[in-house]
């Protein structure tokens, strides 16, 4: 029979391994999320630039239209312009200088209409020319977040390998049967496997424990085992 007090310290010694390794892996874990969030986050405002650009292109194309509107209708007023002077009757004359008075108010409205898509377009240029250098910004940013990431990933993973050598030479020490029930409350506990009891409550699940059972961790006679959280239990001397 192994001495059950020095099994008990063994045991506690291994959880302190086990938690902090399980925060490493966690933390290892979690990295690849955080570099694809990152990417995510990029994309998206990239995406919005983009969606910026296309804008800007869109309305150069809808002034490029307008100028060829504009274009017809100084052609028509000028045609017109030529036909006043060959018209024969006071009324064929009058029609078509309201014709022409008609074109060139329709002419009025598209230049108005151009010369606000200019200013549109040249504010939309400028914020295009704001976000390019804030993308860029992020770009180099995102770049040396992704070095640090790895970085990190690389002395996780170092610390890591260290860690579980040296609970492999500490659980080498515990007796199987014990080791193997520790294991299984470790999985099934969320990597908690043994808590002390401080004052009288169980600290895996904090509930007050009977005088006879902390009296039975106390004699360490065998492993005591929280009724409610199912964790082995043990006294910090």
């Amino acid at each position: 029979m192994p001495n059950l007090e020095e099994q008990i310290k063994l045991l506690v010694e291994a959880q302190g391994l086990d938690t902090h390794i399980l925060r490493l892996e966690r933390e290892l874990d979690s990295i690849p999320e955080r570099l694809k969030e990152m990417d995510e986050n990029f994309k998206s405002k990239s995406a919005s630039l983009k969606a910026l650009e296309e804008g800007a292109k869109a309305l150069q194309l809808k002034r490029k239209e307008k100028e060829g509107e504009l274009n017809t209708k100084e052609a028509a007023i000028k045609k017109y312009q030529v036909q006043l002077y060959q018209v024969k009757t006071n009324k064929e004359y009058t029609a078509l200088q309201e014709e022409i008075n008609r074109v060139k108010a329709d002419s009025s409205i598209i230049e108005e209409d151009i010369i606000r898509m200019l200013d549109q377009i040249d504010a939309e240029n400028q914020k295009i020319a704001r976000e390019k250098d804030v993308l860029k910004a992020e770009e180099a940013k995102l770049s040396e977040e992704k070095k640090s990431l790895d970085a990190d990933a690389g002395r996780i993973k170092e610390e890591l390998s260290g860690l579980k050598a040296q609970r492999t030479e500490l659980v080498a020490k515990i007796d199987k049967s014990i080791l193997s029930r520790y294991e299984r409350i470790l999985k099934s506990k969320d990597g908690l496997a043994i808590v002390p009891i401080i004052g009288e409550s169980c600290q895996g699940c904090f509930r007050i424990l009977p005088p006879q059972v902390i009296n039975e961790v106390r004699l360490k006679t065998e492993l005591i085992i929280c009724e409610n959280c199912t964790r082995i239990l043990y006294v910090e001397e």
